[in-house]
């Protein structure tokens, strides 16, 4: 494993910085060149279509200071103006501190907000489709807003100061969809796995003291070892405490919080391999 590289937001900034000159990254407008068709036409990011996410350009630097310890030198001239903010970070709640500081300190505050992808919104971003010449929406990250009923009020005001009006979701979002279409979670295992295509139902997080008998049915008929399946069932239905007498409760929590739940169940809850994979 390799060591934790220390890194500071600067570090990365500067980084982000440097690349947009030394080529080690793609600058926002290099990546509107790439998908521009003609000269005259501009990037429009909600039109681009596939599964985008941290497109090419939007992780280089953060791979090289991460992972290679890369580093830059600060430039020695300011070549920008002076801003009133600087936030770093695009998505919602980048976004919302600008607004709030704009509204608070007055429309003429100057604020640059930066991200390192080509359209702002984080991982809340948006496609956009004209069909006979009409313009849907539809979302290219999150699907919806979580639980605004149990935001703050500060939260909630702002949803209402930018003319986001929650009770619509009741009209467009079909609640029924999945249960109409019987419709549900399941778990696929696949031939090169485990030596046979295989989906079914999702047990994971089911209460098993309510349906015991259901629940070996079905793990019976997955295509893995009898060890695994006993393994399966005891991990699903035991209340053991797997760290019982290892040190305090700070001991306990700083253990969780530097082992992967994957690990967790190889090292301290002695569970079969397959069962993990």
């Amino acid at each position: 494993m390799t060591k934790k590289l220390n890194i500071n937001r600067r570090d990365f900034m500067n980084g982000f910085a440097m690349s947009l000159t030394a080529g080690t990254a793609l600058s926002p407008f290099e990546l509107f060149a790439m998908n521009h068709q003609t000269s005259n036409e501009l990037l429009y990011p909600p039109e681009l279509i596939g599964m985008r996410g941290n497109h090419p350009g939007s992780f280089e630097v953060a791979h090289a200071l991460a992972r290679n310890g890369a580093r830059w030198a600060e430039p020695s001239n300011q070549t920008d103006h002076d801003y009133d903010l600087v936030v770093v970070g695009g998505g919602i709640s980048g976004l919302s501190a600008a607004y709030l500081y704009r509204q608070r300190h007055g429309r003429n505050s100057n604020i640059l907000i930066l991200d390192n992808h080509d359209d702002f919104g984080g991982h809340a971003k948006r496609n956009e489709f004209t069909v006979d010449g009409k313009q849907l929406i539809c979302y290219g990250g999150s699907q919806s807003i979580a639980e605004p009923g149990s935001w703050s009020a500060v939260g909630k005001k702002l949803l209402k100061d930018v003319a986001i009006e929650t009770d619509r979701f009741y009209d467009y979002f079909d609640r029924d969809y999945f249960k109409n279409r019987k419709l549900r979670r399941g778990l696929y295992f696949s031939r090169d796995q485990y030596g046979k295509d295989y989906v079914s139902d999702n047990i994971l997080g089911t209460e098993i003291e309510d349906n015991e008998q259901e629940i070996i049915d079905i793990i019976n008929a997955y295509p893995i070892a009898e060890t695994s399946k006993a393994a399966l069932f005891k991990l699903l239905s035991a209340t053991e405490n797997y760290l019982l007498g290892m040190g305090s409760q700070e001991d306990k929590i700083n253990l969780l919080r530097r082992t992967s739940y994957s690990d967790f169940l190889r090292k301290y809850a002695n569970i079969q391999e397959e069962v993990v994979q």
